[in-house]
């Protein structure tokens, strides 16, 4: 079972650095999600305690851009599992001496308790393989009245692939998202402030396998279990999502973002 993770986390890598160099022509959602996230960080830009910035998932830069304007001066470590992405985002913001890149996998995080001001995940908890335990490292790592700020599709994402697999008996074959109120109560022992915005965004496209084609060229065509479609059944479902298409293929996001504040002890 440990190697099938492994091989997992390998492919997820793979395909993000697969992806990296035309993420930024395609990653239009992930985009819009970092801006918001970062729009959400304007009130703590004079509050967060003194301390280093650790980003993990940092991609090809959308929330890092973000994070070097909001503050300019701190020191901030900016991570990704995939080595190609952190290349990427070194390339544009690796000009600052306070700022260092490196490869992580957020799951073997190791650092003391209370390291950062601040730790930040855009759109990447749903590559955990356990959501609730990784945010929750993320957050003994920070420090008191600092902040743990993410976000990431939840379980009600995909309504209309799920109806179009369901209507033909299908299995749906998109990964497990994490499902919000669960991770939500598992964050909220202990001294802690919790903050959390739901919404959904929608993208369109000319046909359904355009979209799936976009899964691979953002990099998210890992399956990280279940079985995957025989190409009879995926023709199957490319066929009928189309035709009960009036138009374009609509494709929606159940959008999550979290801040959470970690309180001083009582």
């Amino acid at each position: 079972m440990a190697e099938v993770k492994q091989s997992t986390k390998q492919n997820i890598s793979d395909n993000f650095g697969k992806a990296a160099p035309y993420y930024d022509d395609h990653a239009e959602v992930q985009k819009e999600i970092a801006e918001r996230l970062i729009a959400s960080l304007q009130p703590w830009t004079e509050i967060l305690p003194k301390g280093p910035i650790l980003e993990v998932g940092c991609g090809t830069g959308f929330v890092t851009e973000g994070l070097i304007k909001l503050f300019p001066n701190r020191d901030m470590e900016i991570t990704d599992i995939s080595p190609r992405m952190v290349e990427v985002c070194r390339e544009k913001y690796g000009s600052k001496s306070n700022i260092s890149f490196g490869t992580l996998d957020a799951e073997q995080l190791d650092v003391d308790p209370e390291t950062y001001a601040m730790t930040v995940n855009g759109f990447v908890a749903q590559w955990f393989d356990h959501p609730a335990i990784t945010m929750g490292r993320l957050l003994e790592a920070t420090k008191p009245g600092g902040l743990l700020l993410g976000s990431f599709p939840g379980s009600e994402s995909f309504p209309e692939w799920k109806e179009a697999c369901r209507e033909l008996g299908l299995p749906y074959t998109g990964n497990e998202l994490p499902d919000t109120e669960e991770l939500l109560i598992k964050l909220s022992s202990g001294p802690v402030q919790v903050d959390y915005y739901e919404d959904t965004v929608s993208q369109q496209f000319e046909s359904s396998a355009d979209f799936f084609c976009h899964l691979k060229k953002v990099g998210a065509g890992t399956q990280q279990k279940g079985r995957s479609l025989s190409p009879r059944e995926l023709k199957m479902l490319i066929k009928h999502w189309d035709e009960k298409s009036e138009d374009k293929i609509k494709v929606s996001y159940h959008t999550v973002f979290i801040a959470i504040k970690r309180n001083f002890d009582s």
